[in-house]
């Protein structure tokens, strides 16, 4: 088992290596094979095991000769492309392009190419010098009787002449196309000739079984494996388990990248073919001997200087700002925010203390203007963070560090803004740059919103900025509502036949009253119910009984789908009953209806007394319920004035949940938008910032309800202070208060000798 010859098997290895099957190794299948086929791939391109040197012998044949030279009919072996573009005064100007196919296709397993053996016809390269001779002479067997140094002075000079007559042929070759171009005369090679190529294959591990048993092979997969595996686990960031634990891919995550960059490095050291796309001859300006700034020693010095931010470094967390609101005409950031962040490495250049200019006395205080600059590999910033900022569209430039990213430096445990990102300093060591330079300035907090779920980071700028008071009391409101009294008004409803059929309400129509005054009409609502199946009218109530008549008006019920209901009503003209209710205030945080009290008439007994019913709803604004109707049920008898009625106090009469910090709390009739910067619940008062965010207004009502946003919470505001305690620029008056006792203006002499 500990020694793989098949895929399943290296997969199999690598999850035992993990911890499966004690551990779940949180990686897809699909996302195994592309591990699998990039170990491979990397494998045969770098490694000098997982290629061979090979020669493979090709017969240049006539369609070569016909394709190489556009021979044939309809063009054969002619590639055109045409450009067209409009030229005034002649129109459109078509130009034609031709790319010759001179071309042979190469075996998709060839990954690079050395040479070609000649095979041109000159003065010198036939007969004894063809390929099979020159081999025969290289056997040293044959050369018993003759002087080495004869031989090899002869050599050179036939290879002088060889140089001289005739010319090296170009030739091209990509692995990505799988073609070798010949740059030469087709039209004079021979027929059924062969050409030698000497190239390097990949290694086949489905032929050549122990690649997957190559210690590299299994520790590049299994580091490749941890990664994506990190990778995976990071989203789940700050996920909790039951028993407190907290899932953490980061570390594996770092675990896999360190364990890579160890692979690479050793790789580039001990294992590395050299480079394989150089083939053919090339006139360089440069010495090809002495390569100045190759990719190896650039991966070289990158791996030193990533290995000495480790030993030297400090960790930092790097957290990125992201614009929320932008100004369209001058581009001005009016809102950003700060809630993610990442750890990186950071040596601290100035490590005989902060730069700048330290503490400063001014006429609003004292102001830290501490500076510090940290240098950060360019790769790990490029591999390790830049791949999770590239998807978040409030990040305008995710390849590099951005001037206004803050940086947490642990060990003063304070928040730096990054003013200057240098990227060029060293410049260009060996064709490259490796770290970046990050000048940082102390943070000036200006009502950014913060929130990296970091408490040490977050509750650094918790009582800084412009910060406002409420004292918050709960939502719970008393139902307010008066009655009127007339004579000639419905005294009550009789329903003589619930109908049947309904599907829905039914409209319930009152004849008018012969009164033309206001309100004088009455006005009732059905209610049906379901019995046995069929639906039918359960009852009717009068929201208006009306007044002014004479006789019982006529009603009429109709609509719902349904037929067969009839009602009639009795009338009261010889005393004054409620005809109507008006409902002043529909209060707030009813559980179930409330019961509203009437008293006895003044001039009756308690058989006289009306009865109203109350019918609750969902408030659209605050999501708790609130009186929407008043129904009349006995209008009652012998009022002299209109009766002073109250409603029971809703059961809700506290506030309702708890407000989180940095989400965005709305007052539910001004408008206003705020961040909760404190919550106190037992003192009720919430510290709020960036007041007014999102809305012109700047202010709360008194009265008004203030709700949580992401939390839901909901109490009302008993007072706004927007006086601000908490302003590190209102310490004049202190200042000034103090100055005043240096100075006694009471003596002759302030300024001589006491």
């Amino acid at each position: 088992m500990a020694k793989p010859s098949t895929r399943q098997g290296l997969i199999d290895y690598c999850f035992r290596k993990l911890g499966a099957p004690v551990l779940e190794i949180n990686v897809d299948d699909d996302q195994v094979d592309d591990l699998v086929d990039d170990t491979i791939q990397y494998y045969n391109e770098r490694h000098y095991n997982g290629i061979e040197r090979m020669f493979l012998k090709y017969k240049i044949s006539q369609e070569d000769v016909d394709r190489g030279t556009g021979k044939g009919t309809d063009g054969v072996g002619i590639v055109t492309s045409t450009g067209t573009q409009n030229v005034s005064g002649y129109g459109a100007v078509t130009s034609n392009f031709y790319e010759n196919s001179n071309f042979i296709a190469v075996p998709d397993h060839v990954i690079g190419v050395n040479k070609i053996f000649k095979f041109d016809s000159s003065s010198i390269s036939g007969g004894m010098f063809s390929i099979k001779y020159q081999l025969f002479l290289n056997d040293l067997y044959y050369f018993n009787s003759v002087e080495l140094l004869q031989f090899a002075m002869t050599k050179r000079y036939l290879e002088d002449i060889d140089f001289l007559l005739t010319t090296e042929k170009q030739i091209r070759f990509n692995q990505r196309q799988d073609r070798l171009y010949l740059d030469i005369d087709w039209g004079a090679q021979s027929l059924d000739t062969f050409i030698v190529i000497d190239c390097f294959r990949a290694l086949d591990p489905e032929e050549y079984k122990q690649v997957y048993n190559d210690p590299f092979v299994k520790r590049y997969f299994v580091a490749l494996m941890k990664k994506q595996w990190g990778m995976n686990l990071i989203k789940f960031r700050g996920t909790k388990l039951p028993g407190g634990i907290e899932l953490n891919g980061r570390e594996i995550y770092d675990d896999g990248v360190r364990e890579l960059e160890e692979l690479r490095s050793r790789m580039m050291m001990d294992y590395e073919t050299p480079p394989l796309d150089f083939i053919g001859w090339w006139i360089m300006a440069l010495n090809p001997h002495f390569l100045q700034g190759s990719r190896g020693e650039q991966r070289l010095v990158q791996s030193l200087i990533n290995e000495h931010l480790k030993i030297y470094g400090v960790e930092v967390t790097f957290i990125p700002r992201k614009f929320v609101n932008q100004e369209t005409i001058l581009e001005e950031v009016t809102a950003s925010k700060f809630d993610d962040n990442f750890l990186i490495e950071a040596y601290v250049d100035t490590y005989d203390g902060y730069a700048g200019a330290g503490d400063v006395l001014t006429k609003f205080g004292m102001s830290l203007r501490d500076e510090v600059t940290l240098t950060i590999s360019k790769e790990r910033f490029e591999e390790f963070i830049a791949p999770f900022m590239e998807a978040d569209e409030d990040i305008e430039l995710s390849s590099r560090p951005r001037e206004g990213d803050l940086v947490f430096f642990p060990l003063g445990q304070r928040l730096f803004e990054i003013k200057f990102v240098e990227h060029e300093e060293p410049f260009y060591q060996l064709g490259s740059n490796y770290v970046y330079k990050l000048k940082c300035e102390l943070f000036e907090y200006e009502d950014e919103v913060i929130d990296t779920s970091i408490d040490i980071i977050d509750t650094q700028v918790e009582d800084e900025g412009y910060i406002a008071e409420l004292q918050l009391v709960g939502v719970g409101r008393t139902a307010q509502a008066s009655a009127f009294i007339n004579t000639g008004y419905i005294r009550e409803i009789f329903l003589n036949n619930d109908g049947h059929g309904y599907t829905s309400t039914p409209t319930v129509a009152i004849t008018t009253s012969p009164s033309s005054a206001d309100f004088s009409d009455a006005k009732a609502v059905a209610f049906t119910t379901e019995r046995a199946g069929v639906r039918s009218v359960e009852k009717i109530l009068m929201t208006q009984t009306g007044f002014g008549y004479t006789e019982a008006p006529t009603i009429t019920i109709s609509g719902g789908g349904g037929s067969g209901a009839a009602a009639t009503c009795s009338i009261n003209t010889l005393s004054n009953g409620i005809v109507r209710f008006s409902l002043v205030d529909g209060g707030i945080g009813f559980g179930t209806a409330p019961t509203i009290n009437i008293p006895i008439p003044n001039a009756g007994v308690a058989s006289d007394r009306a009865v109203g019913l109350a019918s609750i709803g969902i408030q659209t604004t605050s999501g708790f319920n609130e009186i929407k109707t008043l129904f009349i049920t006995n209008p009652g008898a012998a009022y002299t004035t209109a009766p002073v009625i109250t409603i029971d106090d809703p059961e809700t009469i506290s506030g309702v949940g708890t407000y989180q910090f940095n989400e965005v709390v709305q007052g539910m009739r001004s408008g206003t938008q705020a961040r909760v910067k404190n919550w106190d619940f037992d003192t009720g008062i919430l510290k709020i910032g960036n007041v007014g965010i999102g809305t012109t207004t700047t202010g709360f009502f008194p009265g008004e309800d203030i709700k949580g946003l992401s939390s839901g919470a909901l109490f009302s505001v008993s007072t706004f202070d927007d006086e601000n305690s908490n302003d590190k620029y209102n310490e004049g008056d202190i200042f000034e208060s103090e100055a005043d006792l240096l100075i006694d203006f009471t003596e002759s002499n302030p300024f001589g000798s006491f």
